[in-house]
């Protein structure tokens, strides 16, 4: 499951303040030595290692994680002859990596999201991967990734990250199917009538009423819950309507946000005001995926967890499906934050090691490692692993995993990641799911909602522009 807690702007300068910030640029600026990237060829391997040396990894404080690290470092060891050590991290990575990399006590390996490591492109804080990676080992990482992956690692003409997961979030619907099944509707809606995505959102909508369990004049169980990765919900509603102008929710050549518009207006009543109108939904505690295990929402819009094994574990049936389209006879368009992946500082003190132990993440083999992490993902990052299901912990083709990894495979190619230079992404996150809530609970309509978004996207915008100023 994808962790929502991510790095603050609040926290990025309050280590600016410290000085911090200026430290890491002066300890990156100090390496000037680049080295020579080996010769490009299609059957290149990691490079070997000195006998006995070792490396250092963090990653996330996660039994899950940890796991993945561990199987990554034997296969580490094995194609390149580096040991490596895992240091487990809690939450958040980013801002103790950006204090390590200032105090010289840096890893030289990290596993963290791209959607995060903005403060770090901005500070020239992470080891850029073309040359000493990406073309040592032949990979090309526009035709080897899924878009959305490499995008988050991407930053001004560079690759800073070796992704491992795209994401799809807020591309996804679960539906309790066998709930659906009882009330006879098998035939009528998705997944049970064997469509993959929802005709229209009145479509999802008539299925949320027919879901909805009231007694003595009290909801239950709500038709409907998005509440959770709002933004990128929203989002990709905005992209969808105005990809026919030719232009996103966020315009980096003329760096401008169109969310007060006509198309943001008409996104958010889709998303949170006509739910909530119908009654099929309201601002619930806790995100869906969190209510839909409790048995609390009908349909769970923004994340694939109650599709898998967790929710057949806890009793909760449900089963994927795409979020529905937007306009009549045309595929939506997704913004997804992409997910984990393999980076290095700049200032490893250990850089050979990086390089390698990057390398090793861009063959088949180190991607599937990671791949098996949560009993097997159903967005790799690596485009040789779609289609393929014979790492995960249930490989039956009929089984949940598979069938929900199938669904994404359709999302994969209509989603992309958030863009890039409008602000930090986290931030923006949090804009979103405030205004989201806020309407839900009637404190705005959807068009004071756009106009708050607007404004509140161009204040850290503002930020964001300081922040280079100051530390580039």
């Amino acid at each position: 499951m994808v962790k929502q807690n991510s790095v603050s702007r609040r926290a990025f300068l309050r280590l600016s303040a410290l000085g911090v910030a200026s430290s890491l640029v002066a300890a990156c600026a100090a390496q000037t030595a680049q080295p020579t990237a080996s010769e490009t060829s299609e059957d290149a391997a990691p490079a070997a290692a000195p006998e006995g040396q070792e490396g250092v990894q963090w990653g996330l404080q996660y039994d899950p994680h940890v796991a993945t690290y561990e199987r990554i470092a034997e296969l580490v060891q094995r194609q390149t002859g580096y040991s490596v050590r895992i240091e487990p991290q809690a939450w958040p990575l980013q801002t103790k990596l950006i204090a390590a990399m200032a105090a010289g006590t840096q890893p030289d390996v990290i596993c963290m999201m791209g959607k995060v490591s903005v403060p770090l492109y901005i500070q020239k804080g992470l080891m850029p991967l073309s040359d000493t990676v990406f073309d040592a080992v032949g990979v090309t990482p526009t035709e080897a990734f899924q878009e959305e992956s490499v995008e988050a690692y991407s930053w001004e003409g560079e690759i800073y990250g070796v992704p491992t997961e795209a994401n799809l979030v807020g591309s996804m619907v679960c539906v309790p199917t066998q709930d659906v099944e009882a009330l006879g509707l098998a035939e009528l809606y998705p997944p049970t009538n064997g469509d993959w995505i929802f005709d229209s959102y009145e479509h999802m909508w008539e299925l949320a009423q027919a879901l909805q369990v009231e007694e003595n004049g009290r909801v239950v169980t709500w038709g409907l819950s998005s509440k959770g990765w709002d933004n990128q919900s929203y989002l990709g509603i905005v992209r969808t309507l105005l990809a026919d102008e030719g232009t996103d929710w966020w315009d980096l050549e003329a760096r401008k946000f169109n969310l007060d518009s006509e198309a943001g207006v008409q996104a958010m009543r889709m998303f949170a005001e006509i739910p909530v109108q119908m009654g099929i939904e309201t601002e619930l505690d806790e995100n869906q995926f969190n209510t839909a295990l409790a048995g609390k929402i009908g349909i769970a819009r923004g994340i694939s967890n109650p599709a898998l094994q967790q929710g057949r574990d806890e009793g909760v049936y449900y089963e994927l499906t795409a979020a529905p389209k937007v306009l009549p006879d045309q595929l939506p368009l997704f913004v997804g934050e992409a997910g984990w992946g393999f980076a290095a500082p700049s200032n490893t003190a250990n850089r050979d090691f990086s390089i390698s132990f990057l390398q090793t993440m861009c063959t088949h083999e180190g991607q599937r490692e990671y791949a098996k992490i949560y009993g097997g993902i159903g967005a790799p990052a690596w485009k040789g692993l779609i289609g393929k299901y014979d790492h995960y912990s249930d490989p039956d083709l009929a089984g949940p995993q598979v069938q929900a990894a199938k669904v994404m495979e359709k999302l994969g190619p209509i989603t992309r990641y958030y863009g890039e230079g409008f602000g930090y992404p986290s931030e923006v996150d949090q804009i979103g799911s405030s205004i989201c809530s806020d309407v839900r609970l009637g404190k705005m309509t959807a068009q004071e909602a756009v106009n708050s978004y607007q404004e509140r996207c161009e204040e850290q915008f503002q930020v964001y522009l300081d922040d280079i100023a100051a530390l580039s």
